[in-house]
């Protein structure tokens, strides 16, 4: 959001509504075993706003359109909040999903909480995982918190509840939410239970965190080994921030906005080898097992700036820019409709289906698919460092190397011909076409991309 149990307990609590606080909370050192992140670390992550993912715009939906997200690769489902959500100060006709009424609930308008078990099940049963976006700074003004626990809550010089704050104290125009109170230990000790509940009782997989680094490092660094610790099963935790100590505070991803406006930089006419030259920067402060996440697009970007079909120049650009990202170490995103190329600009207070019958939608469908194929498996594009490519055409196209494969992405709207220094490119095969590159100048067509590899057949 950038604008806009114990088990017996939990039982108990269900019949009310939601599950009863304990009485209270104080940080206990929690030791979790390492985790197992080996499917995290070949993960390719679709993200689903659920309102506008189907026809119908609720769970059901959601496991009627299983197969548009394995279309397109992807291995992980990543659900937009699917609490109901606040009517005090509501924005728009439908609200945000991130002003949450209720951390124990899932929105009627969705379904409910069994038809969002049965969409937990469909996933699984795919062999996929699912990971809900969890919104811990604040809360809807009219969040079930207010009245039980007020305490839980900043108060203004009034003594009323009062907007966020950014991480800089700056008050922020996020006016449907209130900012919860971190220096009450119940607080924390209530936001860790409600974590817990969903992956115990659900069975989903992790978490994208909203807003993580509003939150203070010394609740993450308390809370991550306890919902890691709490299920015996490896957890993504993806925190939606871009500095880089939230991986010494425990989540695997982060988000890679400075990459995201590098390349609309380059797209716009910066000189390509900068893209790669700073990324190799950002990778060398990564802490060890960090990640990005890479997108070219999301629920914030495409409502606040334009869909990828629109910012990079159409279909051809779109799929270009996805490359230089998703390729780069970390893993890729596709965001609702990204797969087929929807040019709509997708609100996040309003209802908006997916136009899924674009007109080259099956292309774009295989194209995407056989680079998140390559990202998951290829273990170059996985596990492979990253190293910059001198080519003649510098200013144009961005060029790496990850592992054995030369990454070539022509940024520009007319054919580039180019040499490239230090590999051998003669011979070599492109991993998405399977066509051997013949001559040693290569030719790249208006937004061309070429994954160029030599190797010798088993």
């Amino acid at each position: 959001m950038r604008t806009g149990f114990a088990a017996v307990a939990a039982l108990c609590s269900l019949a009310a509504g939601h599950p009863v606080l304990a009485p209270a909370w104080t940080p206990v050192p929690a030791r979790a075993p390492a985790p197992d992140t080996s499917w995290v670390a070949r993960s390719a992550i679709y993200e689903i706003f659920v309102r506008d993912f189907s026809p119908t715009g609720d769970f059901r939906g959601v496991i009627g359109g299983l197969d548009r997200v394995q279309a397109v690769g992807s291995n992980v489902v990543w659900l937009m909040p699917i609490y109901p959500i606040g009517v005090v100060h509501r924005k728009g006709p439908l609200g945000s999903p991130y002003a949450v009424r209720d951390y124990h609930a899932v929105d009627a308008a969705l379904g409910t909480a069994k038809d969002f078990r049965a969409v937990v099940e469909a996933v699984h049963a795919r062999g996929m995982k699912i990971i809900l976006d969890w919104v811990p700074n604040h809360t809807a003004w009219d969040n079930v918190w207010v009245q039980e626990h007020p305490d839980f809550y900043v108060r203004n010089d009034s003594g009323g509840l009062t907007v966020p704050r950014d991480d800089q104290g700056k008050l922020t125009d996020w006016t449907d939410v209130a900012q919860l109170d971190y220096r009450n230990p119940r607080l924390r000790g209530a936001m860790i239970d409600a974590m817990r509940w969903w992956l115990e009782q659900f069975g989903i997989d992790g978490f994208r965190v909203d807003a993580a680094g509003f939150v203070p490092d010394d609740f993450w660094r308390d809370a991550l080994p306890k919902l890691r610790a709490a299920v015996p099963r490896p957890i993504l935790l993806l925190a939606e921030w871009g500095d880089l100590k939230m991986h010494r505070l425990g989540f695997d991803l982060t988000y890679a906005w400075d990459s995201y406006s590098r390349l609309k930089a380059v797209w716009k006419g910066a000189a390509a080898s900068t893209f790669v030259r700073r990324e190799l920067a950002d990778l060398d402060a990564m802490p060890r097992g960090g990640m990005r996440l890479r997108f070219t697009t999301n629920h914030d970007e495409t409502a606040w700036d334009n869909p990828p079909v629109t910012l990079f120049g159409g279909a051809s650009g779109a799929r270009a820019a996805f490359v230089a990202m998703a390729l780069l170490p970390g893993r890729p995103l596709i965001y609702n409709g990204q797969g087929v190329e929807s040019p709509q600009k997708l609100g996040l207070f309003v209802r908006d289906p997916i136009a899924w019958d674009q007109p080259r939608a099956a292309e774009a469908l295989a194209f995407y698919r056989g680079v998140m194929q390559l990202v998951r498996a290829d273990s170059a594009l996985v596990t492979g460092g990253l190293r910059e490519v001198v080519t003649s055409a510098a200013d144009d196209v961005i060029a790496y190397r990850r592992g054995d494969a030369v990454v070539l992405v022509n940024t520009r709207p007319h054919d580039v011909r180019l040499a490239v220094t230090g590999f051998d490119v003669e011979g070599a095969r492109d991993l998405l076409s399977n066509r051997a590159q013949h001559g040693p100048t290569v030719t790249l067509p208006a937004y061309g991309v070429l994954i160029l590899a030599r190797r010798i057949d088993p």
